[in-house]
């Protein structure tokens, strides 16, 4: 099996949507509210960002 780069776009994208998928059934069952979703959007979106920011340094990384 041959190892191939990683693709950011399709990280950072496959993330959140795997984080918005994750939190529809918690505001579905009554787990967040509206006041607990108005902070858990943003540290989903802060954390996918900070995965793809990791993602591309450690690709530049390994091309030098």
């Amino acid at each position: 099996m041959q190892r191939h780069e990683i693709d950011v776009v399709s990280l950072v994208f496959g993330l959140l949507f795997l984080g918005a998928s994750a939190m529809w059934p918690l505001v579905h069952f009554d787990v967040l509210g509206l006041p607990e979703l108005g902070l858990a959007g943003p540290v989903l979106l802060v954390s996918v960002g900070l995965a793809g920011l990791l993602a591309s340094v450690n690709r530049l990384r390994r091309s030098r």
